[in-house]
């Protein structure tokens, strides 16, 4: 795993130098590579490491790929939206799966709390929001909250090397939704974009590192049970 990682680290590095050269020299540069490159460059790696592959993760991968298709081919904000919505629904799904790990107790006292701090951010651009595109941004928003807020009880759940990488993915999930909806209903200051891109790239390298390890500890568990 770790010549592979540490191609991905290189690549991933590369990319994100062209939002650093797009930042400088907006002019010069085209910045969409910088995100389109991402995922499938993820997606690469991730055929090359793992042997048996997680069909829900491919999925999210594919829906994600669509995703910036949408946003900077097509550039329908709102198709894209919902592709991204779906595939960050798709990454909570794979999280509702380790909900063992949580329990109803820490479940049912964490959620209003973790709601109300999450719903802050509308408070300062809900009202510019286009309503053509208001219910595709609240499901989006809502993808975001509940990856987050799940990545984040099931790290108190259970404390351990596999979760903190769940943990540190959604909470960079929520930090790049943040900054993206910042750039877009807020303030349209390059740097926003920059730094949710930054965190775009982060949470898919911590949510492919998170994949690669839960898979392969259950295989190396399944066949320690057939043993």
């Amino acid at each position: 795993m770790k010549k592979i990682t540490l191609l991905l680290i290189i690549l991933l590095t590369l990319i994100f130098s062209i939002d650093i050269l797009w930042f400088f020299f907006p002019d010069s540069i085209d910045r969409k590579y910088a995100i389109v490159l991402t995922i499938p460059v993820i997606t690469l790696c991730y055929f090359l490491h793992a042997e048996a592959k997680n069909i829900l993760y491919l999925l999210a991968l594919v829906a994600f790929i669509i995703a910036d298709y949408l946003f900077f081919i097509e550039k329908s904000l709102i198709y894209g939206i919902t592709s991204s919505a779906i595939a960050l629904s798709i990454y909570g799904i794979i999280v509702l799966k380790q909900s063992h790990y949580i329990s109803t107790r820490q479940l049912l006292i964490s959620t209003i709390p973790f709601l109300a701090l999450y719903m802050l951010p509308f408070l300062f651009f809900v009202e510019k929001i286009n309503d053509e595109i208001f219910g595709e941004v609240i499901f989006y928003s809502f993808a975001i909250g509940y990856f987050s807020f799940m990545s984040i009880m099931t790290y108190f759940g259970k404390r351990n090397r596999l979760t903190q990488k769940l943990l540190i993915a959604g909470i960079a999930t929520a930090c790049m939704g943040a900054l993206f909806g910042i750039f877009l209903f807020v303030e349209r200051a390059p740097i926003y974009s920059v730094l949710a891109n930054l965190f775009f790239i982060y949470s898919h390298y911590k949510m492919w590192q998170y994949i690669i390890l839960k898979d392969a500890k259950e295989n190396k568990d399944k066949e320690a049970i057939i043993l």
